[in-house]
């Protein structure tokens, strides 16, 4: 679609690797209807034992293709000024991880549009995708909204449905939800920024809410259900990842399944291994692990772990 006058220029704002996809896209699709002009990204972290500064994909990607790039410090003060500068008609969020402030959302013509990676009001918060996979869902999506000062409460352009596998972890559900959100753009994008395409209210009634993922959420509690422990395994992976502690060593969890039958054995039983796999008994049902990681030790197949 064509737009009536000169191409938007749009400001993408993200610092999580997800969206590159989207940005990607917003880059090499530049033309009449809009032009990426900035990119708003997370400062550089410290990582490593060297500790030295390492940049996020998007902030990377940004220096790599020679796009105008600000790593606010202060997001709240820093960003309005710099889109002015750029003459910015609109921002594309996408995994930025700040709240912006009302003077910010009404401060450009057009406002700032976020892709959000569930289907609102569902899981609005810092873990979507994660808490898609720990409640066991079956579908997932992307929400393109118009930004409001509310987290995640603004009105829905668009969404995406995304299917969720029975063995889905949550790096390959976020390579379906990044396919999705550039799909959602790519088809919606240009009719929202003429005017074509009017946002619809979300049932706040109907909101849920996800809270941010700690070191601490890897533990896993045997007086859970197997199903339940199964799904956190995969919900947490790579980061924090799951274990519990034997014989009072910090024990990891790769692979795992769980099955229905049942043991008279007390939650957090070992009950052996069988057919390849660690049984551990749960309040409903057992847990099967296929891998392990040991103190000092590389993940590895149960047949190799000679500690159990």
């Amino acid at each position: 679609m064509v737009l009536v006058g000169a191409p938007k220029k749009l400001v993408y704002l993200g610092s999580d690797g997800i969206g590159l996809r989207v940005l990607q896209w917003l880059f090499n699709n530049a033309g009449s209807a809009f032009r990426l002009v900035g990119i708003v990204s997370g400062l550089d972290k410290k990582h490593g034992r060297g500790l030295r500064l390492q940049a996020n994909p998007i902030t990377a990607w940004a220096r790599e293709n020679n796009i105008p790039l600000l790593q606010p410090e202060h997001p709240k003060e820093e960003i309005f000024p710099w889109m002015h500068t750029l003459g910015a008609d609109a921002g594309i969020v996408f995994a930025y991880g700040c709240i912006l402030p009302k003077a910010l959302l009404d401060g450009i013509p057009f406002g700032f549009f976020n892709l959000h990676p569930s289907l609102l009001p569902e899981f609005r918060g810092p873990s979507p995708i994660e808490s898609a996979i720990l409640q066991r869902k079956t579908q997932t999506g992307v929400s393109l909204m118009r930004l409001v000062p509310t987290m995640d409460a603004g009105p829905i352009y668009a969404a995406t449905s995304v299917n969720i596998g029975p063995r889905e972890t949550t790096p390959t559900l976020r390579e379906k939800v990044s396919q999705a959100a550039k799909a959602t753009l790519e088809k919606h994008l240009a009719d929202i920024l003429c005017g074509k395409l009017t946002p619809l209210e979300q049932d706040h009634a109907k909101a849920t809410f996800t809270k941010l993922i700690q070191k601490s959420d890897g533990l896993l509690d045997f007086k859970k259900p197997a199903r339940e422990l199964e799904a956190q395994i995969r919900a947490h992976t790579p980061w924090p990842g799951s274990f519990f502690t034997h014989k009072g060593e910090l024990t990891k969890v790769g692979h795992t399944e769980w099955s229905q039958d049942n043991s008279k054995a007390p939650a957090g039983t070992i009950l052996g291994t069988y057919n390849g796999a660690l049984e551990i008994a749960t309040a409903n049902g057992i847990l099967r692990v296929f891998e392990l990681q040991l103190p000092t030790k590389q993940m590895q197949s149960i047949i190799h772990c000679c500690s159990f």
